[in-house]
């Protein structure tokens, strides 16, 4: 089964793009997200697939999931995962050089076989948890400020996140299960993408990058997503035109041209495709009244 592809959450079409959330988990299928997601457990056992590699995750463990991860959870049936779960988009955040700099360093920097978890201890625990306490009260409020405290709690979490990961990064929590499939360069080469869809990629220049024939990228991305190179690419393009036909008044032939497509028609063929709508349409639709799919099927 290919992983589902989450496109949308609540409130990422706004001026504030977070959204979070407690619940219990017993099993999660696999997918992967458009988006950043944070998550810490608050209480419960179970285990997590990320990439390929198995994780535990018990209470203080805290998952930095970025977009191009695919991942699934299977809680231990007797003992459900409580969760705080956090959506955002990078841009929230990126205000500062110190700020950007931490950012950076977990979005793109780093070993490429680093984990993508952390697992807090007693001494800290208690800290990590009230500031995920503490964003979700903001979040469900309406307090004058509101955006300020979750951005500045969503920022500790994430610092506290690099801080355990920088000091722990030859000693990270146990993984369990099989040898990691991490070998096969398909993370290393959505990694690429996420950096470069904007420029001239194709699948030539992908196999020259790393030096694969064309027909080998083609099936990694048919055995890990179903779908084709091009289609990958084209999801990362239209996902950067939804943030610009959201935040400006560009004409939508830029748009199209300033999300890597040489044609408009092209462009709006493929958003039509994967968005469910014209471009236009998607740009006028009304807050909280959707006239797009919010999944891929």
């Amino acid at each position: 089964m290919y992983p589902q592809y989450l496109i949308e959450y609540p409130n990422m079409n706004t001026s504030f793009p977070f959204y979070i959330k407690r619940k219990k988990h017993t099993l999660v299928q696999p997918h992967r997200h458009d988006f950043i997601e944070l998550t810490l457990i608050m209480d419960g056992k179970g285990k997590e697939l990320i990439n390929g590699l198995t994780h535990s995750m018990t209470p203080g463990t805290m998952v930095l999931l970025l977009p191009y991860q695919i991942h699934q959870i299977e809680a231990d049936p007797l003992s459900p995962l409580d969760m705080y779960i956090c959506n955002f988009d990078m841009k929230l955040l990126t205000e500062g050089a110190e700020p950007e700099q931490v950012l950076w360093d977990l979005i793109y920097g780093g070993d490429s076989q680093q984990s993508s978890f952390v697992q807090f201890d007693s001494s800290i625990l208690g800290d990590i948890q009230s500031i995920f306490a503490k964003m979700l009260q903001e979040y469900q409020g309406d307090d004058y400020g509101k955006h300020m405290i979750i951005k500045a709690k969503l920022l500790e979490a994430l610092t506290y996140y690099a801080r355990s990961m920088r000091s722990h990064t030859h000693k990270s929590a146990q993984l369990v299960g099989s040898a990691p499939v991490r070998t096969k360069p398909i993370w290393q080469m959505i990694r690429y993408l996420h950096e470069h869809f904007l420029e001239s990629v194709t699948l030539s220049v992908l196999a020259d990058e790393f030096h694969l024939h064309p027909t080998y990228i083609s099936e990694l991305f048919s055995e890990y997503y179903g779908i084709r190179f091009l289609e990958f690419l084209q999801e990362l393009r239209i996902r950067h035109a939804c943030s610009l036909l959201l935040s400006s008044d560009m004409p939508l032939s830029e748009v199209a041209m300033e999300s890597g497509f040489d044609a408009y028609s092209t462009f709006n063929r493929t958003f039509r495709k994967l968005k469910g709508c014209s471009p236009r349409a998607y740009r006028s639709k009304q807050a909280g009244h959707s006239l797009c799919h919010s999944q891929i099927p």
